[in-house]
């Protein structure tokens, strides 16, 4: 009941915010979505920093790690608990802090949006060139796989086979979801690509 409370109240929302599109439902979703996403951008932010902090503090014990690696080439086990020592001793936990209250908090947000989006929200509704919001749309699917890839190139440690397969699997899936949860991605891809430009400018100035 409440599950269902909150995408009904999610819909709600997405009615109200395409009368401020000019009575759009593809508006409202775009509108929702972008609004949801940058309220989470504190958090994800935050988030963002850490992960890079954490990966930054794990790079620089490579050569002990790798030491650990030759040294337990046989014993996976011995190998998992010299590693686990090795952080502890530098104060580094097996993921970032705060990255599972993230979840917490991003995971039940994400799936109502949706789920309140996947359903016939936009069935028969037009929006830009698509003519049904509820029929997958290539185009929009392409949009999505490029704002992933730009999400994903923005960070420096990600290989370009990375960024490249991010973007086919992006686009598969959009390609594969009715438009208006395409609509949702897209939103939330472009906050993404913000995102990590906006730290990788602030990571390239105190460097």
């Amino acid at each position: 009941m409440i599950w269902s409370g909150i995408i009904d109240a999610v819909r709600t929302l997405v009615f109200i915010a395409s009368q401020v599109c000019g009575h759009s439902t593809g508006g409202g979703i775009l509108l929702v979505s972008f609004a949801v996403r940058v309220a989470l951008l504190p958090l994800t932010l935050r988030m963002a920093r850490r992960v890079r902090e954490h990966r930054s503090r794990v790079a620089a014990l490579a050569p002990t790690l790798e030491k650990l690696r030759r040294r337990h080439a046989s014993d996976q086990a011995a190998l998992g608990e010299a590693t686990l020592d090795l952080y502890r001793q530098h104060g580094i936990g097996p993921l970032p802090k705060g990255s599972l209250l993230s979840l917490l908090v991003q995971a039940p947000v994400g799936a109502a949006l949706y789920r309140a989006f996947s359903g016939n929200v936009g069935s028969r509704i037009s929006f830009l060139w698509m003519s049904d919001l509820a029929r997958p749309d290539i185009a929009l699917a392409l949009v999505c796989a490029t704002l992933a890839g730009v999400a994903a190139g923005a960070e420096p440690s990600v290989s370009r086979a990375a960024i490249a397969m991010n973007m086919i699997v992006t686009g598969f899936l959009a390609w594969r979801l009715a438009a208006s949860v395409g609509l949702y991605w897209a939103a939330s891809s472009g906050v993404s690509a913000v995102q990590a430009l906006v730290l990788r400018r602030s990571a390239s100035a105190h460097a």
